[in-house]
């Protein structure tokens, strides 16, 4: 931190030290500045009086914070009066007014220090005409000038001030938006993993019960609980896959994801194994098949394993119908089932709908779920295709 800064900051801790010592420092400076020599060779002011009026006019300094406009009037009226008293023009009489200046400058809007600086000018201009008519063009200039010089310097700094203010300003809300922004970044990517693991678990442990308790129903026939068991250990291994591929997604760098995301091509994989494990599935597919973005085929592939998962879960035995519909810049997937009879299904009690509206929401979709019509249950999902290139020949 360099001499200046320090200076800056003491003079917002102790603004009465730091402008009692402008105000000394001013004053020595005025006083040693009267005795040089003058135009035409006239010998500098060495008179005991001008010494005590510019030192009076320097001691308004300590009050310029605190008491801003007082300072300005004294400061000027210090002026005024040893043009009366001498008659003649010395630069080292303006400069407590030109200090004072600056520093007002420098505290308030331009266009307030444009007014006091104007009226001071204009108000000096007019006692130097009156007090000293043969004065040179110069003298009269520079009775002004000093004070417009001080004014200026007060007024680029109040400037430079504004311009650090906001570009702190600004790094300050960058900061905090970046904050921001890898929070909502966390926050939706540890949402997105609590799907997936959700959608995984729970599809591949409905699937595993499901077979085995089948496999216990038909303990009796060797060939049909090797089959069930060989399902269970079918879906075991794809459950720990999975599960090992969001590990490595958690593990590896953003831009880098370990294992192949699933997608509309897997959904036939997804549908054999339901009917392995002894879920009946129906599939009907209509329009041109055609690829989507990764974050649609992801939200379909899961949307359509949490409702077979959902179906096996809540109504075991009741057939299911998988209806994929691509129009020409959506696709519709409707899966339905009969309730069972033991107890209506509660749409409200887990995470399965809510993380299937999510996923859906992301991918620039929506879902609805109704379980009332014909004692049937319907998840029926909409989500965004890129539309057909009509190209010309």
């Amino acid at each position: 931190m360099d001499v200046v800064e320090r200076w800056v900051q003491l003079s917002y801790r102790r603004p009465v030290l730091t402008a009692g010592v402008v105000a000394v420092f001013v004053g020595a400076c005025g006083v040693i500045a009267l005795r040089f020599e003058q135009r035409g060779g006239r010998p500098g002011d060495t008179s005991t009086i001008a010494a005590l009026i510019v030192v009076s006019t320097a001691a308004a300094l300590t009050v310029k914070r605190t008491h801003p406009w007082w300072a300005l009037a004294i400061t000027t009226a210090g002026t005024v009066a040893y043009i009366a008293y001498s008659g003649q023009f010395n630069a080292a009489a303006t400069l407590p007014l030109s200090v004072c200046l600056c520093t007002l400058a420098s505290r308030f809007e331009a266009r307030t220090a444009i007014a006091a600086t104007a009226a001071v000018c204009v108000g000096l201009t007019c006692v130097a005409a009156i007090l000293g008519p043969q004065w040179l063009l110069v003298e009269r200039v520079g009775l002004i000038g000093w004070p417009l010089l001080g004014a200026s310097i007060g007024g680029v700094t109040r400037a430079r001030n504004r311009y650090v203010t906001a570009v702190e300003t600004r790094a300050q809300v960058s900061a905090a938006l970046y904050e921001y922004e890898a929070e909502r970044r966390v926050t939706e990517e540890r949402l997105r993993i609590s799907r997936d693991i959700h959608d995984v678990v729970a599809h591949h442990l409905a699937a595993l019960n499901l077979q085995i308790g089948t496999a216990r129903h038909v303990l009796d026939r060797p060939e049909l609980a090797a089959q069930a068991l060989a399902g269970m250990h079918e879906n075991s291994e794809a459950a720990l896959r999975e599960i090992k591929g969001l590990v490595g997604m958690l593990r590896a760098a953003d831009d880098d994801p370990r294992g192949p995301v699933p997608g509309l091509g897997d959904v036939d994989a997804l549908v054999d194994a339901a009917l392995a494990s002894g879920l009946d599935v129906r599939t009907i597919v209509a329009g041109s098949v055609r690829p989507a973005t990764p974050d649609v085929e992801l939200a379909a592939y899961r949307v359509i394993q949490e409702a077979l998962t959902n179906a096996a879960k809540h109504a075991p035995g009741e057939p299911v119908t998988l209806t994929m519909t691509y129009r020409l810049s959506t696709l519709t997937i409707e899966v339905g089932n009969r309730i069972a009879a033991a107890g209506r299904r509660k749409t409200g009690g887990g995470f399965g709908l809510a993380g299937m509206s999510e996923r859906v929401r992301a991918a620039g979709g929506h879902l609805d779920a109704d379980d009332g019509s014909g004692g049937r249950f319907v998840v029926a999902v909409e989500l965004p295709l890129a539309a057909y290139e009509v190209r010309s020949r």
